[in-house]
């Protein structure tokens, strides 16, 4: 593991210190408890993508709110791949009016939900008519914001959301593509590079146990390194207005230690 914090230290070492805002959501929560117990009990206010009609659904998105965590709804989309969607997914065959039925049922399924980012979607988010409906349909909801998790580099759901209103950003580095601690670290230390560069960032990671493991040892070390880490909805509020954010409205929550060992 120092091997891996030596490799995270490498990309951040070198640039300067000002203050940038760094969000980390691990994404495909919901079906194992003890895993989702492990992303809750992590160190700082990771974000917390539930996939929506598991078994764990409503407990998980229960529990990482009361701990201080915010929580997003990870929905399900077509891919081009055709993979299976499991509970809760869009396709291309869904009129407007299945969207509304699905989305609102799969909200139902994961309480207390900010955001939705998307699960696969590498052929939904690249049609034009399905992502105008999402994204209407969204607003329907209230505020709930939208990240592009960008799992095709022709996606067109940032750009949907933001004619539609609705509040956006898109995902700037997956963590863990390469389930290997010292990549995962170094994927870290991208996403800090790139936070310092453009004053926000945003990584994306699974629970899986070699993302957990890193997470765990860097996480403390990041506000040492100049580093906020925040909520999905702050970078959104920042990436809106960057001149006029300030941390003081935007008070990071507290998130409660867990008793898990």
């Amino acid at each position: 593991m120092r091997a891996c914090l030596l490799a995270f230290g490498l990309f951040i070492s070198a640039v300067a210190r000002a203050e940038a805002l760094l969000s980390i959501i691990i994404d495909d929560v919901g079906n194992n408890y003890e895993l989702a117990r492990e992303v809750i009990a992590l160190p700082g206010p990771v974000t917390v993508s539930i996939l929506p009609r598991l078994a764990h659904s409503r407990r998980v998105a229960e529990e990482a709110y009361r701990r201080g965590h915010e929580v997003m709804l990870h929905q399900p989309m077509a891919s081009l791949h055709h993979n299976t969607l499991g509970p809760g997914g869009l396709t291309l065959d869904h009129t407007r009016a299945d969207l509304r039925a699905v989305l609102a049922a799969n909200l139902a399924s994961v309480p207390h939900a900010m955001g939705v980012n998307n699960h696969m979607g590498s052929l939904l988010t690249v049609e034009p008519t399905s992502m105008r409906w999402f994204m209407a349909l969204l607003r329907e909801h209230g505020d709930l914001y939208f990240v592009d998790s960008r799992t095709n580099p022709r996606s067109i759901a940032l750009q949907t959301a933001r004619a539609d209103g609705v509040p956006t950003a898109r995902r700037d580095v997956f963590l863990d593509n390469e389930r290997e601690p010292r990549a995962i670290a170094r994927r870290l230390g991208e996403a800090v590079r790139l936070a310092r560069l453009k004053g926000s960032a945003i990584a994306i990671g699974h629970p899986y146990p070699e993302t957990l493991q890193v997470l765990r040892q860097a996480l403390p070390r990041l506000a040492g390194q100049g580093i906020s880490l925040r909520p999905v909805s702050h970078i959104i509020a920042y990436q809106r207005s960057p001149e006029t954010w300030h941390a003081s409205s935007f008070p990071l929550p507290q998130v409660a230690k867990s008793s898990k060992q």
